[in-house]
């Protein structure tokens, strides 16, 4: 693993947990009724796409966190509009149609995928310590001006250090602006992120991660908590700030 700025310490955990490449074609049968979706690469973490059933043509609009898809899915013939949820393990894309408390739920099969290795969860080493300090829910928050008047964005990131080591992902916010615009983006907590672990030894955090089998382990920098704040400073001298909450 190489190296990282504690600038990126934040993007590390994002690609960790990065939303899996939903883009392609999923295949189905719901009541005995042939389903397919189509799904293309709208953005970063974006999707659109078209939905057939024998019927009915729908309109997909969805956004990726992990390994969760949350949007819309519209007929406009019949203007209906409903909320898409799901979920892809795999080649297995499970998805969840809701309208005025109905729920349609099935699975839809990915073409052309490849088998995937789940995360294992890593053991920390012999002499690893857990400061019960670092555990709870931490927030960084950043905020950037262009200085000349042509806009400003400011986010937030939340991460979630667990006692017995692992992390979870707590969600974001990013709120960017300008003389005429404005625009809000955000992401759901995705919960714990498999394959992920932390631990300190000497006020000092490391995190370590398990891929295919191979775990790594890459030291983020020194931390000093006062007053529900932490700093952590990184081999570079680079410092990210932290609040609890």
């Amino acid at each position: 693993m190489h190296k990282l700025s504690l600038f990126l310490l934040l993007n590390a955990l994002a690609a960790t947990i990065a939303a899996q490449d939903f883009s392609g074609t999923y295949t189905g049968m719901y009541n005995g009724d042939p389903v397919s979706l189509i799904l293309t690469a709208a953005g970063q973490n974006a999707y659109t796409g078209t939905m057939n059933d024998s019927h009915l043509t729908y309109t997909i609009a969805v956004t990726a966190t992990g390994k969760n898809l949350k949007g819309t899915c519209s007929e406009q013939s019949l203007g209906l509009s409903l909320e898409l949820t799901g979920v892809l393990s795999g080649a297995t894309l499970a998805l969840q149609l809701n309208l005025m408390g109905s729920a349609i739920a099935f699975d839809l099969q990915k073409a052309g995928a490849q088998p995937t290795t789940v995360a294992r969860q890593p053991a920390s080493p012999a002499d690893a310590q857990h400061d019960p300090a670092l555990v709870g829910r931490w927030t960084h928050q950043s905020n950037y001006n262009s200085g000349y008047g042509q806009g400003s964005m400011s986010s937030e990131n939340v991460m979630i250090f667990l006692a017995d080591g692992r992390l979870a992902d707590g969600g974001s916010r990013t709120v960017t602006s300008g003389s005429d615009w404005s625009g809000t983006s955000s992401s759901d907590a995705a919960g714990v992120i498999e394959g992920m672990r932390w631990h300190t030894k000497q006020q000092q955090l490391f995190l370590q991660t398990t891929t295919n089998g191979k775990t790594e382990t890459q030291l983020l920098g020194k931390y000093y908590i006062e007053n529900n704040n932490m700093l952590i400073t990184g081999q570079d001298g680079t410092k990210v700030l932290f609040y609890k909450g």
